[in-house]
């Protein structure tokens, strides 16, 4: 019996009933987010799951000698601590742990399995300066068709490419490269190894990521050596040194909230996975790969169950937490409640300007790009809140229509979409979402990501069978559905809005055609 199996067995049996069925299971989620370390403990009791949040740590990417960096000591101060919290709250040790954070972002061993250096953050500018070289090694279209993934700057290749136009010696010192997800599980104790989901985010893989592309290998100068292999998520990793047992729950964040979404692996629905980003997609069976897809700005990225999240990575709250931390001002209910009550601008902005993806006094930014496009700009907090959820609503109406328009036949124009993630908490975003997209909003939990990691442990514990995670979820958590109307969100305003945004930004500069501008 490979030591895997031995994992996998002493967890499985942990709390086992008579009838082979676990009586009582105890995962935790370690859900590492862009500002914080979040722990929630999932216990599952009689087919269903209840969870509680442990432990919460802050931290933020650092500037390091004009490198944007994560603090991984912070992080991983974080994750010890939520470990040890879980223990202390249970009496002993969960039976198992999963690592999921956010895409693209990775660290880089040495020969020994050590760190070479703390990660870079995909918001890190070094990208810029060599993007158009490798657009010229590598042409999108070819990049597509070698890994059904969207080329954009802060994609790991990208990344890399930078990383060994500034350190050429990188060749010579890095032994492996790991994903961020995976590289918290090493760390703890698990092998140099990476699940599909979390590796088709990098822009290195094949389409599903049942390998790695030599094309694009070859393209970027990343050697084949560097790649750790390729495992399936939801299965066992290995073990912490404690002999805590580590589970791959899919890696991705997106990934574990398409998971709570608890579709079966044939279902088309339309998702929205609401947090620092907002990513809108639709969950298909295998990559979509035909050339409207790419025009349309949608990615494919794998599913915890090796099905695919067809989406579009889309700014989400990352700018009202950039505004807040202008402000000072941590209440976002606060600010939220305040923007239902005043009156809209009856403008939005493009959430994905380049003005907003790097840190910085973002109330300004929003209003010098409001000044620039309509001559008018939000006055004080709760506008410019209202001007946000109503940007991201109109966005999300967008896409939205692309996916309808990609997908086809396979999606029921008139089902409703999903939306998980820190934007269910929000009062006023799913009824904006609902009333721009003409559509019904189904609101489930916000604790989306850490409900999808806990589920992909019971699998992988084989304590839940797969084909029982919706039921599972039905006995576990509530769900909202949001009419397409209402006094807080007029669906022909919503209409209204996109068109003049359309017109702003088709003739920009002023004068100048969007086309021949670069």
């Amino acid at each position: 019996m490979t030591s895997t199996d031995e994992h996998r067995q002493n967890m499985s049996l942990s709390g086992a009933g008579q009838d082979g069925q676990a009586a009582e299971f105890h995962a935790l989620a370690l859900d590492l987010g862009s500002s914080s370390v979040r722990a929630v403990l999932g216990s599952y009791r009689q087919g269903a799951v209840s969870t509680e949040e442990v432990f919460r740590l802050h931290h933020q990417a650092v500037d390091d000698h004009g490198t944007l960096t994560w603090d991984l000591e912070r992080i991983m101060d974080g994750v010890r601590r939520s470990i040890a919290m879980a223990t202390q709250r249970l009496g002993r040790a969960p039976d198992s742990i999963g690592i999921d954070t956010w895409g693209v972002d990775y660290g880089l061993l040495d020969a020994h399995g050590e760190l070479l250096r703390a990660p870079r953050a995909y918001r890190d500018r070094r990208m810029a300066r060599w993007a158009a070289d490798l657009d010229r090694a590598l042409p999108a279209q070819t990049a597509w068709k070698e890994t059904g993934i969207l080329p954009q700057q802060i994609n790991t290749a990208y990344q890399l490419y930078a990383d060994l136009r500034q350190e050429p010696d990188l060749v010579d010192r890095v032994d492996r490269f790991l994903p961020l997800p995976d590289l918290v599980a090493h760390l703890l104790g698990a092998p140099v190894q990476a699940g599909r989901a979390i590796a088709s985010t990098t822009g290195l893989a094949s389409p599903g990521a049942r390998g790695w592309s030599a094309r694009v290998l070859q393209a970027t100068g990343i050697p084949e050596g560097w790649m750790p292999p390729l495992v399936d998520d939801a299965t066992v990793a290995g073990a912490t040194p404690e002999g805590i047992t580590i589970v791959r729950p899919g890696g991705h964040d997106t990934a574990c909230a398409v998971h709570a979404l608890g579709l079966a692996g044939d279902e088309v629905r339309l998702f929205i996975s609401s947090g620092s980003w907002s990513l809108i997609g639709a969950a298909v069976p295998s990559p979509v790969l035909d050339e409207a897809v790419l025009r349309a700005g949608l990615t494919n990225e794998v599913r915890t169950d090796g099905g695919i999240r067809l989406l579009r990575n889309l700014t989400g709250f990352w700018l009202l937490q950039e505004c807040q931390r202008a402000w000072h001002e941590p209440d976002t209910g606060a600010l939220v409640e305040a923007a239902g009550q005043c009156a809209s601008l009856g403008v939005v902005i493009d959430p994905d300007d380049e003005l907003f993806t790097t840190p910085g006094d973002m109330p300004d930014k929003i209003a010098q790009w409001c000044r620039s496009h309509y001559k008018v700009a939000p006055e004080g907090p709760a506008q410019t809140v209202r001007l946000i959820l109503e940007s991201l609503a109109c966005a999300h109406a967008a896409y939205a229509q692309g996916l309808q328009d990609v997908v086809g036949d396979q999606l029921d124009p008139a089902a409703p979409i999903h939306l998980v993630g820190g934007g269910a908490r929000n009062s006023l975003l799913p009824a904006m979402t609902a009333a721009a997209c003409h559509r019904r909003v189904i609101v489930g939990t916000p604790e989306a990501s850490a409900l999808g990691n806990i589920l992909a442990q019971l699998e992988a514990a084989e304590v839940l069978d797969p084909s029982s995670r919706g039921e599972v979820l039905r006995r576990s958590v509530g769900s909202v559905e949001v009419d397409a109307s209402g006094a807080i969100a007029d669906p022909g305003a919503f209409d209204a809005m996109r068109e003049r945004l359309g017109n702003a930004t088709a003739d920009w500069p002023p004068g100048t055609s969007s086309a021949t501008t670069h």
